[in-house]
């Protein structure tokens, strides 16, 4: 069966490169009857934080995403933090170095560095010469005896190591260039190359899908896999995420956390359709996707190995989109937790700006229309202090009629004034809402009601006097 994983660090909220790497094992899995495994890699204890845990799994659970296995569930190849693994890195490292694949370095960090300046200014590329590969025991205990701590590192033999990527095809990589490499601490923690392989051998991962930044820690992987008997499971490494332009991706270009994102109140369903293509793109050409869509089409083979660009204007669009899609009480259901204006408003004022929202967090000003406090300024009012006849026309109808016919209005005033098209409209439209688009007037104005209707004419009515 296909397991695949994802393992974020609890340092923070997750961000777009880390929800698309859940998704597309989400997606993956879900495709190929699979499990996904949620993993914490928390082996850092000053930069982990215990409440990332849950909010990563708020995170996680608010874009509608599973996992069969991990920290909050339980499962078979527990524990699912690595800081509760500890004993079980130790006894592979332990391992080994009894069979001779790995060893103790008692180099300080000022010869490494010392080595590492002199390698750079010789044009080399700086890796560890092996100095300790072949002590004797009556050495390490001598330099153990002067209060040095070793480290374990593991060795590195001579032999390319290729590997054929899902994404990119084949790779083939000199692994001799890094050197032997460190996979415990002084302090005897674990890197991230001794953590992440004991815990995807033993967690029977068969697939690893992941950024490409972590494309060059992979020949190391294999062999660590190779040494520790586990079986090596397939790559996929996705491309890092650039802005529109192709710079680094920043907050201005859509680099914010997802909870931001939900704070906002962007739909999941849109940005989990924004992410997915991301890097791929759906066979028949039909850009907005359901969850289930999704997991029907998505095909990690057909995923471009090409950097993809963050476009928030798309991201934009597509939630619109969605937003659009969904049924009336829902939108109302889902929008109204983000009103914070005054009084209670009845669904059809939510239900005015269904189709020009990008987000949730969009309503209150939109909404603000209905504000009793809204003041329309003189520069607001534009061309409506010409159309004082107009307006004062408007004002005698609702008085004698209220607001429940606006194209009765219209038909009167027209008659009335001699205007039509934008010159009938657009001032009633500024004196009610000080601005030059919204709404269909027919639906706005029976919801502001008569009373408050004529307190804003009024006003522009004095406007147009001064």
């Amino acid at each position: 069966m296909i397991r695949v994983r994802f393992a974020p660090s609890p340092t923070g909220h997750l961000h777009i490169g880390n929800a698309r790497t859940a998704l597309f094992n989400f997606l993956f899995a879900a495709g190929q009857g699979g499990i996904m495994i949620l993993r914490i890699e928390d082996t850092d204890p000053e930069r982990s934080r215990e409440e990332m845990i849950g909010e990563i799994c708020k995170d996680l659970n608010w874009l509608g995403l599973e996992w069969s296995e991990g920290p909050d569930v339980g499962g078979a190849f527990g524990p699912y933090r690595q800081s509760q693994r500890f004993h079980l890195y130790r006894e592979a490292a332990g391992r080994l170095v009894k069979e001779g694949k790995a060893y103790p370095c008692y180099c300080t960090e000022e010869e490494l560095e010392e080595k590492k300046k002199r390698a750079l200014a010789e044009g080399k590329t700086p890796r560890y010469d092996g100095r300790c590969r072949g002590l004797s025991a009556d050495e390490r205990a001598k330099l153990e005896a002067k209060g040095l701590k070793p480290v374990i590192r593991f060795k590195v033999d001579p032999g390319e190591v290729v590997f054929r990527d899902l994404i990119r095809e084949e790779v083939r990589v000199d692994p001799s260039l890094y050197g032997d490499f460190v996979i415990v601490r002084q302090d005897g923690s674990p890197t991230f190359h001794l953590s992440v392989c004991v815990d995807d051998g033993m967690m029977n991962i068969t697939h690893v899908i992941r950024g490409e930044d972590h494309l060059s820690n992979t020949p190391r992987h294999i062999l660590l896999f190779k040494a520790l008997g586990f079986e090596i499971p397939q790559f996929a490494h996705l491309s890092l995420i650039a802005g529109k332009g192709g710079e680094l991706l920043s907050k201005r270009l859509g680099a914010m956390s997802l909870s931001e994102y939900r704070t906002l109140g962007y739909p999941p369903e849109a940005l989990v359709n924004y992410l997915a293509l991301l890097g791929w793109s759906p066979p028949e050409g039909n850009e907005i996707l359901t969850p289930e869509e999704l997991k029907k089409m998505f095909n990690l083979l057909k995923v471009h190995h090409s950097a993809a660009c963050f476009d928030f204007d798309k991201l934009n669009w597509l939630s619109g989109e969605h937003l659009r899609r969904i049924s009336d009480a829902e939108f109302v259901s889902r929008a109204r937790p983000y009103y914070t204006g005054p009084g209670t408003l009845p669904d059809e004022a939510f239900l005015l700006f269904k189709d020009n929202l990008r987000c949730f967090s969009e309503i209150n000003e939109k909404l603000s229309v209905f504000d009793p406090g809204l003041e329309v300024s003189e520069n607001d009012l534009g061309i409506a202090r010409e159309a004082k006849d107009l307006l004062a026309g408007a004002a005698e109808f609702i008085r004698s009629e209220g607001t429940a016919s606006y194209e009765k209005m219209m038909g009167v005033l027209k008659q009335k004034t001699g205007r039509k098209g934008k010159t009938l409209f657009m001032p009633l439209r500024l004196a009610l809402t000080g601005k030059e688009h919204g709404p269909e007037m027919a639906r706005l104005i029976p919801l502001l009601g008569a009373e408050l209707c004529l307190k804003r004419l009024e006003k522009a009515i004095l406007a147009c006097a001064g």
